[in-house]
């Protein structure tokens, strides 16, 4: 039995008792009956609107958990395919020049640093490379 029945239930017992109306207390008995109904009605309704609302919620949690995996494996997809030299999509060695003046760090794959120089995308400082493959192998083979 839910909460409206009950006060049904309530006002049918103080209804079958043919109580004196004009008695304060019996007005007063009355009365709040009559309030049980009303609150137990707008408890009813409170009770479906947050069914409601969480059949709501619940749909655009199913939503955005679908968007998520949607992205992250787009995320994959492109990881395998950049061509950045940093994701590992790229079988091309990739280098990191740090700008002296303004500290900023630029990602270069060979063919940019093979050109010899670039401007810094932040200050516009002229950055010179002198890059040569064969030094590079061997200081890596060292370190090995």
């Amino acid at each position: 039995m839910d909460i409206s029945e009950k006060a049904a239930y309530v006002k049918g017992l103080f209804d079958g008792m043919e109580l004196d109306m004009n008695d304060r207390q019996n007005k007063v008995l009355k009365a709040l009956i009559d309030l049980v109904n009303e609150m137990a009605e707008e408890v009813e309704q409170l009770n479906q609107s947050y069914d409601d609302v969480c059949d709501q919620i619940d749909a655009i949690d199913e939503d955005l958990s679908n968007i998520e995996d949607f992205l992250n494996d787009e995320e994959e997809e492109d990881d395998e395919y950049c061509d950045c030299g940093f994701c590992g999509g790229n079988e091309d060695t990739a280098y990191e020049v740090t700008c002296p003046t303004c500290g900023t760090t630029i990602g270069l794959d060979e063919d940019s640093l093979n050109e010899g120089s670039m401007r810094c995308p932040q200050c516009d400082e002229l950055l010179e490379f002198d890059y040569n493959e064969d030094e590079a192998d061997e200081k890596a083979a060292s370190e090995e």
